[in-house]
Protein backbone atom coordinates (compact mmCIF):
# COMPACT_ATOMS: atom_id res chain seq x y z
CA UNK A 1 0.00 0.00 0.00
CA UNK A 2 3.16 2.35 -0.16
CA UNK A 3 4.10 1.88 -3.59
CA UNK A 4 2.52 5.34 -4.65
CA UNK A 5 5.46 7.38 -3.16
CA UNK A 6 8.18 5.12 -3.09
CA UNK A 7 7.46 4.99 -6.82
CA UNK A 8 7.18 8.46 -6.82
CA UNK A 9 10.49 8.91 -5.37
CA UNK A 10 12.28 7.23 -7.75
CA UNK A 11 10.77 9.58 -10.16
CA UNK A 12 11.55 12.55 -8.22
CA UNK A 13 15.14 11.59 -8.39
CA UNK A 14 14.99 10.72 -11.83
CA UNK A 15 13.14 14.42 -12.96
CA UNK A 16 16.06 16.16 -11.25
CA UNK A 17 18.80 14.39 -13.36
CA UNK A 18 17.05 14.76 -16.12
CA UNK A 19 15.07 17.21 -18.47
CA UNK A 20 12.20 15.42 -20.74
CA UNK A 21 11.03 17.98 -23.85
CA UNK A 22 7.14 17.83 -24.56
CA UNK A 23 6.79 15.19 -21.33
CA UNK A 24 3.50 17.12 -20.56
CA UNK A 25 1.64 15.89 -24.05
CA UNK A 26 2.36 12.94 -23.46
CA UNK A 27 -0.31 9.73 -24.24
CA UNK A 28 -1.70 6.99 -23.06
CA UNK A 29 -1.45 4.12 -25.54
CA UNK A 30 -5.20 4.75 -26.41
CA UNK A 31 -4.18 8.29 -27.29
CA UNK A 32 -6.44 9.48 -25.09
CA UNK A 33 -4.68 12.88 -23.37
CA UNK A 34 -4.02 12.10 -19.99
CA UNK A 35 -3.96 14.10 -16.87
CA UNK A 36 -4.07 13.09 -13.08
CA UNK A 37 -4.59 10.22 -14.58
CA UNK A 38 -7.69 11.24 -16.68
CA UNK A 39 -8.32 15.16 -15.80
CA UNK A 40 -6.73 18.16 -16.38
CA UNK A 41 -4.98 21.44 -15.50
CA UNK A 42 -6.01 22.81 -11.85
CA UNK A 43 -8.99 25.29 -11.91
CA UNK A 44 -8.13 27.27 -9.32
CA UNK A 45 -5.30 27.93 -6.97
CA UNK A 46 -6.52 25.90 -4.23
CA UNK A 47 -4.77 27.74 -1.67
CA UNK A 48 -4.48 25.00 1.05
CA UNK A 49 -2.60 23.09 -1.84
CA UNK A 50 0.80 21.70 -0.85
CA UNK A 51 4.04 20.27 -2.78
CA UNK A 52 6.32 18.38 -0.43
CA UNK A 53 9.78 18.35 -1.19
CA UNK A 54 9.73 14.65 -1.04
CA UNK A 55 7.91 14.31 -4.23
CA UNK A 56 4.28 13.67 -2.11
CA UNK A 57 1.31 15.98 -1.98
CA UNK A 58 -0.40 17.49 1.50
CA UNK A 59 -3.08 19.62 2.63
CA UNK A 60 -3.04 23.24 5.33
CA UNK A 61 -5.05 21.99 8.03
CA UNK A 62 -4.22 25.37 10.05
CA UNK A 63 -1.57 28.14 9.41
CA UNK A 64 1.50 25.96 11.00
CA UNK A 65 -0.28 22.29 9.89
CA UNK A 66 0.02 20.21 6.90
CA UNK A 67 -1.75 16.79 6.65
CA UNK A 68 0.12 14.31 4.85
CA UNK A 69 0.83 10.37 4.52
CA UNK A 70 3.15 8.95 6.83
CA UNK A 71 4.66 6.46 3.83
CA UNK A 72 5.47 9.71 2.45
CA UNK A 73 9.03 10.21 4.83
CA UNK A 74 10.50 12.85 5.94
CA UNK A 75 10.22 16.90 4.15
CA UNK A 76 11.71 19.62 4.80
CA UNK A 77 9.51 22.22 3.36
CA UNK A 78 6.48 22.81 1.48
CA UNK A 79 5.36 24.99 -0.91
CA UNK A 80 1.78 25.61 -0.54
CA UNK A 81 -0.85 27.87 -2.55
CA UNK A 82 0.54 27.38 -5.83
CA UNK A 83 -0.51 25.39 -8.76
CA UNK A 84 3.12 24.94 -9.91
CA UNK A 85 4.76 22.78 -7.67
CA UNK A 86 8.51 24.61 -8.00
CA UNK A 87 7.59 28.21 -7.82
CA UNK A 88 5.00 30.58 -6.70
CA UNK A 89 2.68 30.77 -3.27
CA UNK A 90 4.83 30.26 -0.03
CA UNK A 91 7.54 27.99 1.12
CA UNK A 92 7.27 26.34 4.88
CA UNK A 93 10.59 25.05 6.57
CA UNK A 94 8.72 21.96 8.14
CA UNK A 95 10.89 21.62 11.64
CA UNK A 96 8.73 18.35 12.69
CA UNK A 97 6.57 15.92 12.11
CA UNK A 98 3.65 13.67 14.33
CA UNK A 99 2.65 10.27 13.02
CA UNK A 100 -0.57 8.99 14.51
CA UNK A 101 0.46 5.43 15.58
CA UNK A 102 -1.20 2.34 13.15
CA UNK A 103 -1.88 5.06 10.33
CA UNK A 104 -0.80 6.28 7.19
CA UNK A 105 -1.66 9.66 8.63
CA UNK A 106 0.89 12.04 9.44
CA UNK A 107 1.12 16.07 10.66
CA UNK A 108 3.54 18.30 9.62
CA UNK A 109 4.66 21.22 11.45
CA UNK A 110 5.48 24.70 9.61
CA UNK A 111 8.14 26.59 11.47
CA UNK A 112 6.41 29.72 10.52
CA UNK A 113 2.70 30.41 10.19
CA UNK A 114 1.78 30.75 6.87
CA UNK A 115 -0.59 33.34 5.05
CA UNK A 116 -2.88 30.67 2.90
CA UNK A 117 -6.04 30.12 3.75
CA UNK A 118 -6.26 26.17 5.42
CA UNK A 119 -8.91 23.89 4.07
CA UNK A 120 -12.07 22.95 6.10
CA UNK A 121 -11.87 19.41 7.61
CA UNK A 122 -15.03 16.92 7.16
CA UNK A 123 -16.50 15.53 10.45
CA UNK A 124 -18.06 12.57 8.86
CA UNK A 125 -17.29 10.74 5.53
CA UNK A 126 -19.31 11.42 1.92
CA UNK A 127 -22.21 9.42 0.92
CA UNK A 128 -21.51 7.05 -1.86
CA UNK A 129 -21.79 8.46 -5.28
CA UNK A 130 -20.82 11.66 -3.77
CA UNK A 131 -18.32 13.86 -6.39
CA UNK A 132 -15.19 13.97 -4.70
CA UNK A 133 -12.01 15.88 -6.14
CA UNK A 134 -8.60 14.84 -6.41
CA UNK A 135 -5.54 16.74 -6.38
CA UNK A 136 -2.40 16.05 -7.18
CA UNK A 137 1.22 15.95 -9.36
CA UNK A 138 1.22 12.24 -9.95
CA UNK A 139 2.02 10.57 -12.53
CA UNK A 140 -0.43 11.31 -15.75
CA UNK A 141 -0.23 8.31 -17.64
CA UNK A 142 0.57 4.29 -16.12
CA UNK A 143 2.79 2.12 -16.85
CA UNK A 144 4.72 4.97 -18.70
CA UNK A 145 4.77 7.52 -15.88
CA UNK A 146 5.55 11.56 -16.92
CA UNK A 147 4.94 13.73 -14.09
CA UNK A 148 3.38 17.79 -14.14
CA UNK A 149 4.76 20.48 -12.85
CA UNK A 150 1.22 22.22 -12.88
CA UNK A 151 -1.37 20.59 -10.37
CA UNK A 152 -3.89 18.24 -12.01
CA UNK A 153 -7.34 17.51 -10.58
CA UNK A 154 -9.98 14.98 -11.51
CA UNK A 155 -13.25 14.29 -10.40
CA UNK A 156 -14.86 11.05 -9.38
CA UNK A 157 -17.06 9.26 -7.51
CA UNK A 158 -16.92 8.12 -4.16
CA UNK A 159 -17.45 4.04 -3.45
CA UNK A 160 -18.61 2.51 -0.27
CA UNK A 161 -15.99 1.71 1.64
CA UNK A 162 -16.37 -1.96 1.40
CA UNK A 163 -14.68 -1.49 -1.89
CA UNK A 164 -11.36 -1.11 -1.38
CA UNK A 165 -11.06 -3.45 1.65
CA UNK A 166 -8.82 -5.42 -0.85
CA UNK A 167 -6.58 -2.26 -0.64
CA UNK A 168 -6.71 -2.77 3.08
CA UNK A 169 -8.84 -0.43 3.77
CA UNK A 170 -11.74 0.10 6.40
CA UNK A 171 -14.98 1.15 7.55
CA UNK A 172 -13.54 5.11 8.05
CA UNK A 173 -11.64 5.41 5.03
CA UNK A 174 -12.63 6.83 1.63
CA UNK A 175 -12.43 4.88 -1.03
CA UNK A 176 -12.74 6.82 -4.53
CA UNK A 177 -13.48 4.90 -7.78
CA UNK A 178 -10.87 4.63 -10.82
CA UNK A 179 -9.97 2.80 -13.68
CA UNK A 180 -7.20 2.94 -16.09
CA UNK A 181 -7.77 6.31 -18.13
CA UNK A 182 -9.10 7.66 -14.28
CA UNK A 183 -7.63 7.65 -11.18
CA UNK A 184 -5.07 8.97 -8.54
CA UNK A 185 -1.15 7.55 -9.85
CA UNK A 186 2.31 7.06 -7.87
CA UNK A 187 3.33 10.51 -6.78
CA UNK A 188 -0.62 12.03 -5.58
CA UNK A 189 0.17 10.33 -2.27
CA UNK A 190 -0.59 12.53 0.81
CA UNK A 191 -2.25 14.42 -1.45
CA UNK A 192 -6.59 15.82 -0.78
CA UNK A 193 -9.63 14.62 -1.49
CA UNK A 194 -12.15 17.18 -1.20
CA UNK A 195 -15.71 17.62 -1.60
CA UNK A 196 -17.59 20.98 -2.11
CA UNK A 197 -17.69 23.77 -4.99
CA UNK A 198 -15.02 26.43 -6.10
CA UNK A 199 -13.28 28.36 -3.27
CA UNK A 200 -15.42 26.17 -0.32
CA UNK A 201 -13.53 22.89 -0.39
CA UNK A 202 -13.79 20.44 2.77
CA UNK A 203 -11.15 17.80 3.28
CA UNK A 204 -11.94 14.35 3.66
CA UNK A 205 -9.27 12.23 3.11
CA UNK A 206 -5.45 12.19 1.75
CA UNK A 207 -4.13 9.55 -0.32
CA UNK A 208 -3.00 6.77 0.70
CA UNK A 209 -2.60 3.74 -2.03
CA UNK A 210 -4.44 1.63 -4.37
CA UNK A 211 -7.93 0.52 -3.57
CA UNK A 212 -7.44 -3.06 -4.52
CA UNK A 213 -4.37 -5.40 -3.91
CA UNK A 214 -2.76 -4.81 -7.06
CA UNK A 215 -0.11 -2.01 -5.86
CA UNK A 216 -0.09 -0.27 -8.95
CA UNK A 217 -2.74 2.95 -10.63
CA UNK A 218 -5.30 2.70 -12.97
CA UNK A 219 -7.65 1.75 -10.17
CA UNK A 220 -10.03 3.02 -7.12
CA UNK A 221 -7.71 4.60 -4.83
CA UNK A 222 -8.22 4.51 -1.15
CA UNK A 223 -7.78 7.12 0.93
CA UNK A 224 -7.11 7.75 4.60
CA UNK A 225 -10.53 9.16 6.14
CA UNK A 226 -10.10 13.01 7.72
CA UNK A 227 -13.16 12.36 9.65
CA UNK A 228 -12.58 9.55 11.68
CA UNK A 229 -8.97 11.37 12.96
CA UNK A 230 -10.16 14.42 13.34
CA UNK A 231 -10.06 14.49 17.12
CA UNK A 232 -6.79 13.60 17.36
CA UNK A 233 -5.72 16.00 14.61
CA UNK A 234 -7.44 19.21 16.57
CA UNK A 235 -5.18 17.74 19.25
CA UNK A 236 -2.53 18.19 18.13
CA UNK A 237 -3.11 21.30 16.29
CA UNK A 238 -5.15 23.16 18.92
CA UNK A 239 -7.56 23.55 15.15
Amino acid sequence: MRKLASVALGILAAALAVSTPGIANAQTDSGVQPSIIGGGTATETYSFMVSLNNGCGGSLVAPQWIVTATHCGSASQGRIGSTNKNSGGEVGRIDRRVNKPGTDLTLMHLSTAVRAAPVAMASSNPAPNTTARLLGWGCTSWPSCSTPTTLRQIDLRVLPSSSCYAGGGGSGDVCISGDRTHSACHGDSGGPAVVGTTGRWTLVGETHGPGDNGGECATSTLYTGIAQHLSWIRQQTGV
